[in-house]
């Protein structure tokens, strides 16, 4: 398969550095000094990675708002027994539709455990931070603007509700990793507890 490159915009910054002991007197009231070097060179690697990890984000919300999807098809249309056109057309009408947004089923999925106590509050509560977490990656990448500075390191600068700034760190993609490894798992167990409640309030076999 062919790799592609695409146009992108860069943007890098320096911090200005005085160091009176350097200066230069070149005569006649004047100083020269030097503000030091900037080499993009060495902030490539650093920028491959972000953009690498911001793709990989983006991949791994869709992954992760399917497993919603799958959720709402079962709660809504019931565990798949047979072929039937109204549960095609309700997962490409619906469940797919631009109009059903991440947030939007993200907080049906909350109010269907919360409505059916499927499970408890505690668990409910940290899955909303993972996805709400997830969502603010996810946007944040989707739309914000790679910065890299000569001191500090990569960080992206996005808005939501105001103008802020994440220091693409190390730390920063271990809580990103554990983030969306704990709420894969935590979306698999909540699907089996739908399962279960769907099946025993339709008095389906094999939860008895």
């Amino acid at each position: 398969m062919k790799e592609i490159k695409l146009p992108i915009n860069q943007t890098y910054s320096m911090r200005l550095k005085f160091d009176p002991a350097k200066a230069v007197d070149l005569g006649n009231g004047v100083v020269r000094h030097t503000l030091g070097t900037f080499s993009t060179e060495d902030a490539a690697p650093s920028l491959e990675m972000a953009r690498k990890n911001g793709g990989n984000i983006l991949y791994a919300t869709t992954s992760v708002e399917q497993q919603l999807e799958n959720i709402l098809m079962l709660y809504f249309m019931g565990p798949f027994i047979k072929h039937e056109e109204r549960r095609i057309l309700f997962e490409r009408e619906i469940l797919q539709s631009s109009a059903l947004s991440y947030n939007a089923k993200k907080e049906l999925v909350s109010k269907i455990l919360a409505h059916n106590e499927v499970v408890d509050n505690k668990v409910l509560n940290k899955l909303q931070q993972k996805l709400k977490r997830i969502m603010e990656w996810r946007n944040a990448f989707a739309h914000g603007k790679l910065i890299y500075d000569a001191d500090a390191g990569c960080s992206l600068q996005y808005y939501s509700g105001s103008a802020k700034t994440l220091s693409l760190t190390d730390d920063l993609w271990s809580e990103v990793e554990e983030c969306f490894l704990e709420c894969t798992e935590l979306l698999k167990a909540v699907q089996l507890s739908v399962e279960k409640h769907v099946s025993e309030s339709r008095g389906l076999p094999g939860f008895d």
